[in-house]
Protein backbone atom coordinates (compact mmCIF):
# COMPACT_ATOMS: atom_id res chain seq x y z
CA UNK A 1 0.00 0.00 0.00
CA UNK A 2 1.64 3.56 -1.04
CA UNK A 3 2.61 5.95 2.17
CA UNK A 4 0.05 8.62 2.34
CA UNK A 5 0.89 12.16 2.86
CA UNK A 6 0.08 12.54 6.67
CA UNK A 7 1.90 9.58 7.43
CA UNK A 8 4.99 11.07 5.83
CA UNK A 9 4.53 14.01 7.62
CA UNK A 10 3.72 12.42 11.00
CA UNK A 11 6.73 10.31 10.67
CA UNK A 12 8.42 13.32 10.19
CA UNK A 13 6.88 15.38 13.18
CA UNK A 14 7.95 11.73 15.28
CA UNK A 15 11.50 12.15 15.09
CA UNK A 16 11.52 15.37 15.79
CA UNK A 17 9.44 15.26 18.65
CA UNK A 18 6.50 17.22 17.79
CA UNK A 19 2.91 16.44 18.26
CA UNK A 20 1.42 14.45 15.17
CA UNK A 21 -1.52 16.19 12.55
CA UNK A 22 -4.96 14.74 12.18
CA UNK A 23 -6.59 14.38 9.44
CA UNK A 24 -9.59 16.82 9.80
CA UNK A 25 -6.60 19.31 10.83
CA UNK A 26 -4.53 18.94 8.07
CA UNK A 27 -4.88 21.25 4.78
CA UNK A 28 -5.47 24.01 7.93
CA UNK A 29 -2.24 23.28 9.79
CA UNK A 30 0.08 26.37 9.79
CA UNK A 31 3.71 26.86 11.59
CA UNK A 32 6.29 23.80 11.62
CA UNK A 33 3.65 21.31 10.64
CA UNK A 34 3.00 23.25 7.58
CA UNK A 35 7.14 23.70 7.39
CA UNK A 36 6.91 20.13 7.69
CA UNK A 37 4.51 19.62 4.64
CA UNK A 38 6.97 21.67 2.27
CA UNK A 39 9.58 19.83 3.28
CA UNK A 40 8.39 16.61 2.73
CA UNK A 41 7.13 17.87 -1.35
CA UNK A 42 10.59 19.27 -1.56
CA UNK A 43 12.15 15.68 -0.70
CA UNK A 44 10.11 13.76 -3.18
CA UNK A 45 10.99 16.55 -6.00
CA UNK A 46 14.35 16.05 -5.15
CA UNK A 47 14.71 11.97 -5.46
CA UNK A 48 12.58 12.35 -8.81
CA UNK A 49 15.70 15.03 -9.41
CA UNK A 50 18.56 13.25 -8.52
CA UNK A 51 17.60 10.34 -11.84
CA UNK A 52 15.33 11.05 -14.35
CA UNK A 53 14.83 7.83 -15.15
CA UNK A 54 13.19 5.84 -11.87
CA UNK A 55 10.95 3.50 -13.45
CA UNK A 56 8.15 4.98 -10.74
CA UNK A 57 8.33 8.10 -12.87
CA UNK A 58 7.66 5.91 -15.97
CA UNK A 59 4.46 6.92 -18.22
CA UNK A 60 3.26 6.17 -21.72
CA UNK A 61 1.36 8.49 -23.61
CA UNK A 62 -0.71 8.88 -26.59
CA UNK A 63 -0.77 11.77 -29.48
CA UNK A 64 -3.52 11.11 -32.23
CA UNK A 65 -2.16 12.94 -35.36
CA UNK A 66 -4.46 15.10 -37.58
CA UNK A 67 -4.15 15.17 -41.60
CA UNK A 68 -1.59 18.10 -42.60
CA UNK A 69 0.04 19.02 -39.43
CA UNK A 70 3.61 18.09 -38.64
CA UNK A 71 4.12 19.39 -34.63
CA UNK A 72 2.57 18.24 -31.79
CA UNK A 73 2.63 18.76 -27.97
CA UNK A 74 4.17 16.39 -25.04
CA UNK A 75 2.87 15.90 -22.07
CA UNK A 76 2.65 18.66 -19.86
CA UNK A 77 4.18 16.76 -16.99
CA UNK A 78 6.80 15.54 -19.17
CA UNK A 79 10.75 15.79 -17.62
CA UNK A 80 12.10 13.46 -20.45
CA UNK A 81 10.75 11.32 -23.58
CA UNK A 82 12.30 9.01 -25.06
CA UNK A 83 12.19 9.22 -28.87
CA UNK A 84 13.63 5.79 -29.72
CA UNK A 85 10.15 4.92 -28.70
CA UNK A 86 7.63 6.36 -30.99
CA UNK A 87 5.60 4.02 -32.54
CA UNK A 88 2.23 3.97 -34.79
CA UNK A 89 -0.35 2.14 -33.15
CA UNK A 90 -1.81 -1.04 -35.34
CA UNK A 91 -5.56 -0.54 -36.42
CA UNK A 92 -7.13 -2.91 -38.04
CA UNK A 93 -10.58 -0.63 -39.01
CA UNK A 94 -8.51 1.76 -40.14
CA UNK A 95 -6.16 -0.45 -42.61
CA UNK A 96 -2.91 1.13 -40.15
CA UNK A 97 0.25 -1.86 -39.77
CA UNK A 98 2.50 -1.13 -36.40
CA UNK A 99 5.32 0.73 -37.18
CA UNK A 100 8.16 2.25 -34.85
CA UNK A 101 9.67 5.59 -35.99
CA UNK A 102 12.94 6.48 -36.24
CA UNK A 103 14.17 9.21 -34.26
CA UNK A 104 16.06 11.93 -36.31
CA UNK A 105 17.51 15.43 -34.68
CA UNK A 106 15.81 19.00 -36.23
CA UNK A 107 19.04 19.67 -37.59
CA UNK A 108 18.58 16.10 -39.89
CA UNK A 109 14.56 17.43 -40.61
CA UNK A 110 16.10 20.51 -41.86
CA UNK A 111 18.63 20.07 -43.90
CA UNK A 112 16.67 16.91 -45.93
CA UNK A 113 13.14 17.39 -45.39
CA UNK A 114 11.78 20.49 -44.29
CA UNK A 115 11.22 21.95 -48.09
CA UNK A 116 9.49 18.73 -49.13
CA UNK A 117 7.26 18.54 -45.62
CA UNK A 118 6.43 22.81 -46.00
CA UNK A 119 5.49 22.80 -49.57
CA UNK A 120 3.41 19.76 -49.43
CA UNK A 121 0.07 19.39 -50.57
CA UNK A 122 -2.74 17.34 -49.42
CA UNK A 123 -2.19 14.38 -51.90
CA UNK A 124 1.68 14.94 -50.56
CA UNK A 125 0.55 13.36 -47.07
CA UNK A 126 1.87 10.09 -46.16
CA UNK A 127 2.42 7.72 -43.19
CA UNK A 128 5.14 9.77 -40.82
CA UNK A 129 8.58 7.73 -40.97
CA UNK A 130 10.69 9.97 -38.85
CA UNK A 131 10.15 11.56 -35.07
CA UNK A 132 11.93 14.65 -34.21
CA UNK A 133 12.09 17.32 -31.00
CA UNK A 134 11.39 21.13 -32.08
CA UNK A 135 13.27 23.43 -30.14
CA UNK A 136 10.47 24.65 -28.43
CA UNK A 137 10.65 20.98 -26.99
CA UNK A 138 7.29 19.53 -29.10
CA UNK A 139 7.99 16.43 -31.39
CA UNK A 140 7.27 16.58 -34.97
CA UNK A 141 6.56 13.84 -37.71
CA UNK A 142 7.98 13.52 -41.48
CA UNK A 143 6.33 12.95 -43.94
CA UNK A 144 3.83 15.02 -42.88
CA UNK A 145 0.52 12.59 -41.30
CA UNK A 146 -2.09 11.73 -44.43
CA UNK A 147 -4.80 10.75 -41.91
CA UNK A 148 -5.40 10.23 -37.73
CA UNK A 149 -2.70 7.81 -36.50
CA UNK A 150 -2.17 6.74 -32.75
CA UNK A 151 1.26 7.36 -31.87
CA UNK A 152 2.47 6.09 -28.62
CA UNK A 153 5.54 6.91 -26.63
CA UNK A 154 7.49 6.22 -23.14
CA UNK A 155 8.73 9.06 -21.08
CA UNK A 156 9.04 9.67 -17.35
CA UNK A 157 6.96 12.81 -15.60
CA UNK A 158 8.21 15.28 -12.50
CA UNK A 159 6.97 14.31 -9.19
CA UNK A 160 3.74 15.44 -8.49
CA UNK A 161 3.13 17.82 -5.26
CA UNK A 162 1.01 16.19 -2.74
CA UNK A 163 -1.89 18.22 -1.20
CA UNK A 164 -4.87 16.15 0.83
CA UNK A 165 -3.27 13.54 3.43
CA UNK A 166 -4.83 10.43 1.73
CA UNK A 167 -2.38 11.50 -1.78
CA UNK A 168 -0.03 8.77 -1.84
CA UNK A 169 3.67 9.21 -3.18
CA UNK A 170 4.81 7.66 -6.63
CA UNK A 171 8.35 6.42 -4.83
CA UNK A 172 8.20 2.46 -3.43
CA UNK A 173 6.77 2.48 0.08
CA UNK A 174 10.22 0.45 0.48
CA UNK A 175 12.38 3.51 -0.05
CA UNK A 176 9.85 5.53 2.44
CA UNK A 177 13.14 6.10 4.84
CA UNK A 178 15.20 8.24 1.88
CA UNK A 179 12.26 10.68 1.26
CA UNK A 180 11.71 11.13 5.21
CA UNK A 181 15.80 11.82 5.20
CA UNK A 182 15.30 14.14 2.62
CA UNK A 183 12.04 16.10 4.65
CA UNK A 184 14.40 16.03 7.82
CA UNK A 185 16.79 17.83 6.06
CA UNK A 186 14.92 20.23 4.75
CA UNK A 187 13.07 20.50 8.75
CA UNK A 188 16.88 20.73 10.41
CA UNK A 189 17.33 23.77 7.97
CA UNK A 190 14.31 25.36 8.45
CA UNK A 191 15.49 25.55 12.76
CA UNK A 192 18.93 26.33 11.78
CA UNK A 193 20.93 23.43 12.98
CA UNK A 194 23.44 22.85 10.76
CA UNK A 195 25.27 19.78 12.47
CA UNK A 196 21.53 17.47 12.10
CA UNK A 197 20.65 18.98 8.63
CA UNK A 198 24.36 17.76 7.46
CA UNK A 199 23.80 14.12 9.01
CA UNK A 200 19.99 14.06 7.40
CA UNK A 201 21.50 15.28 4.17
CA UNK A 202 24.15 12.86 3.86
CA UNK A 203 21.49 10.12 5.01
CA UNK A 204 19.49 10.94 2.09
CA UNK A 205 22.11 11.21 -1.02
CA UNK A 206 23.08 7.91 0.51
CA UNK A 207 19.38 6.51 0.30
CA UNK A 208 19.35 7.70 -3.17
CA UNK A 209 22.32 6.24 -4.84
CA UNK A 210 21.02 2.81 -3.17
CA UNK A 211 18.01 3.31 -5.49
CA UNK A 212 19.68 4.13 -8.23
CA UNK A 213 21.68 1.02 -7.75
CA UNK A 214 18.67 -1.10 -6.75
CA UNK A 215 15.78 0.34 -9.45
CA UNK A 216 17.96 1.80 -11.98
CA UNK A 217 19.63 -0.67 -15.14
CA UNK A 218 23.45 0.50 -15.35
CA UNK A 219 25.41 -1.38 -17.97
CA UNK A 220 28.88 -2.16 -16.42
CA UNK A 221 30.04 -2.97 -19.92
CA UNK A 222 29.68 -2.54 -23.58
CA UNK A 223 29.19 -4.75 -26.56
CA UNK A 224 31.59 -4.64 -29.56
CA UNK A 225 29.11 -4.73 -32.82
CA UNK A 226 31.54 -4.66 -35.17
CA UNK A 227 31.82 -8.05 -37.48
CA UNK A 228 34.10 -10.62 -35.83
CA UNK A 229 36.75 -12.13 -38.46
CA UNK A 230 35.71 -15.14 -36.85
CA UNK A 231 32.45 -15.18 -37.86
CA UNK A 232 33.42 -14.77 -41.35
CA UNK A 233 36.57 -16.69 -41.03
CA UNK A 234 36.01 -19.68 -37.90
CA UNK A 235 39.71 -20.97 -38.14
CA UNK A 236 40.69 -17.03 -38.24
CA UNK A 237 43.30 -18.26 -41.45
CA UNK A 238 42.69 -15.10 -43.74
Amino acid sequence: MATTFITLVNDVAKRLNEVQVTTADFLTVVGFHSQIKDSVNVSLQEVGQEQFEFPFNHATANITTSTGTAVYALESDMKSADLDTFRIRKSTADGIDAQRLREINFDTFIQRFYERDENANVGDFDTPNYVYRTLDNRVGFSPVPDKAYTISYDYFKFQTDLVNHSDTMAVPDSFKNVVIDGAMFQAYMFRDNSQQAAIARQRFEKGVENMRKLLVNRFTDVRDTRVSRLINYPHGDK
